[in-house]
């Protein structure tokens, strides 16, 4: 057998950056002597996750009945209906967003009153729903609509006397999103794009595309819940090769090792030693 890695994998940006922040979290609540927390899954990756579980930190959804503490806000951000929870509450917040995401809320926030805005993305994806509660100037909250497949663009005749001002989660599937855009700007030529997926993203697509041209089947290793991930496996499924989606080296199944020449890939919340593991095994099993 042999082994392709693709040239893009590994952290991304806001990824590298909500994991040192993890730390921070933990060193800090110890610190003060209080709790560390994390609003919700602060990345989809269960193996990183659990190495601060391991230290202490404790997952909570909101500040109801749960003593204040220092709360990590996960790389896909929170509503600001929640922030404002967590803080009225007396939490600590240390703010993981990324920086592509906390711009994304800001467009949502500088919506003009002649535009009505449109989230592509899984309506019940953490950035969706982070997008879709954010406050105006005047601490509204800002209405949106969420598209998520061509068929909820119907749902949208009842905001068709105003601008439609798009913002796409960021890890959204990119040949979903051209279709969902093209269908967007055939029916209402003005609508305007706001922000676009993440250059991250995007890069890894075109590195995996580009290996696909020499591989007869691939593995793509990350959290079974990130969407960019995901994306990824569908990718490889469009184009008729043969692909599983797993998580550590334990769920390698056996039919990899039918297979000439196999290509690995990973999502932007992959630690490098998962993939590393995960090569390893195949090399030592395929001797």
């Amino acid at each position: 057998m042999q082994i392709y890695r693709s040239e893009v994998m590994g952290y991304c940006r806001g990824v590298s950056g909500v994991i040192s922040l993890a730390q921070t979290c933990i060193d800090m609540a110890a610190e003060k002597g209080l709790p560390a927390y994390s609003i919700g899954w602060f990345i989809h990756n269960p193996t990183v996750v659990q190495r601060f579980v391991s230290q202490g930190m404790i997952h909570i959804d909101g500040p109801a009945g749960i003593p204040p503490g220092v709360a990590l806000v996960r790389a896909h951000g929170i509503s600001d209906p929640l922030r404002k929870e967590f803080i009225d509450a007396g939490f600590i917040l240390i703010d993981g967003t990324c920086g592509t995401v906390a711009h994304s809320q800001q467009l949502v926030r500088m919506c003009r009153k002649d535009q009505h805005v449109v989230i592509v993305g899984l309506r019940t994806h953490s950035e969706v729903v982070a997008l879709s509660s954010v406050f105006d100037d005047e601490g509204n909250i800002v209405p949106v609509s969420v598209v998520e497949t061509t068929g909820d663009i119907d749902k949208l005749k009842a905001f068709s006397t105003s601008q439609f001002k798009v913002v796409v989660q960021t890890t959204f599937d990119s040949a979903q999103f051209s279709t969902i855009m093209e269908e967007l700007y055939f029916r209402y030529p003005d609508t305007i794009l706001a922000n676009r997926l993440c250059p991250s993203t995007k890069r890894r697509h075109d590195a995996l595309l580009e290996m696909l041209k020499v591989v007869d089947a691939v593995l793509v290793i990350g959290g079974k819940i990130s969407a960019n991930t995901t994306a990824l496996a569908r990718l490889v499924e469009s184009r008729k090769v043969p692909v599983w989606h797993i998580e550590n080296e334990r769920e390698i199944p056996e039919e990899i090792y039918s297979f000439n020449h196999v290509g690995v890939t990973a999502g932007t919340s992959t630690p490098e030693e998962d993939i590393d593991a995960i090569i390893r095994t195949l090399e030592e099993k395929s001797i």
